[in-house]
């Protein structure tokens, strides 16, 4: 191979690298799009419309303005609950010039206006200490291993997988007889410690693999059980997950075959319309 042959490749493989880190910038900072799911539930008296809001992961490609943006978008849909599932800070490559205060990732939200509450879970670039002290700050019923009332269901959230100790049993504590139960986390992988008797988990954390390529898929899942819990509905036995690939992106803002995503579920009584939709 020639010195000029070889510094052509060198030159197509650097503008085709642009090319793609360009592509899959602009994924990444899309416009959410909401992915629908219709979940029939015991004990539910009327319909019930969720927004799960996943991986915020403030930063340069998730500035304030954008959240806020996402925030319309969500209240454009009339929730009646937005469950927030942690990673609202932190989580790029070196130390980017937004994304670093918990404040900025959380006071966007405070804008939200469901009907019956925000709930939130922290995620692991979310420090425990802070989430405790800030998230409550804006009016949002923060969860960790404990449960609350929301009136038709109870809401009730668990610690972060990898940084705390997500106790489903804490978590599940005294919860009332007779309305069914969200469960939020971040991390799908402690999913495995959610009894039957709740009716749906919603977790993020994966991204969907944030990039999936053709014909391997995602060959990074952020989870110690690989592809079972990547992304979407998951069902085993009676029990049922929700898997969000999430608005933001962890180490690099790149997404490929992940776009950004706003879940709303619709809970409703057993026996009416069943089916979901994507």
């Amino acid at each position: 191979m020639t010195l000029k042959l070889a510094l052509r490749l060198v030159v197509a493989g650097l503008v085709l690298a642009a090319v793609l880190a360009a592509f899959g910038y602009r994924n990444a900072t899309a416009t959410p799009v909401v992915v629908r799911y219709r979940i029939a539930v015991e004990g539910l008296a009327a319909p019930l419309r969720i927004v799960q809001l996943s991986d915020e992961h403030l930063s340069y490609d998730m500035p304030p303005a954008r959240v806020r943006a996402i925030v319309a978008q969500v209240n454009a849909l009339a929730p009646d609950l937005v469950a927030l599932t942690g990673d609202y800070v932190g989580g790029k490559v070196g130390r980017p010039p937004v994304g670093e205060n918990l404040d900025d990732g959380i006071r966007p939200f405070a804008a939200l206006r469901p009907r019956l509450g925000v709930f939130a879970v922290r995620g692991n670039h979310d420090n425990i200490f802070w989430s405790q002290q800030v998230i409550p700050r804006y009016g949002i019923t923060y969860l960790n291993n404990r449960w609350a009332d929301a009136g038709p269901i109870v809401v009730a959230g668990m610690d972060d997988y990898l940084s705390g100790h997500p106790d489903a049993r804490v978590a599940l504590a005294g919860v009332p007889t007779g309305k069914p139960v969200l469960m939020l986390m971040h991390n799908p992988d402690a999913w495995p410690q959610v009894p039957a008797s709740v009716a749906l988990t919603l977790a993020g954390h994966t991204h969907g693999g944030q990039i999936k390529l053709p014909l391997i898929g995602a060959p990074l899942t952020g989870s110690v059980n690989g592809q079972r819990f990547l992304y979407g509905l998951v069902v085993e036995g009676a029990r049922r997950l929700i898997v969000s690939c999430g608005l933001g992106t962890t180490a690099i803002p790149i997404r490929f075959g992940t776009p950004p995503e706003i879940v709303e579920v619709t809970l409703y009584s057993v026996g009416r319309n069943s089916g979901t939709e994507r």
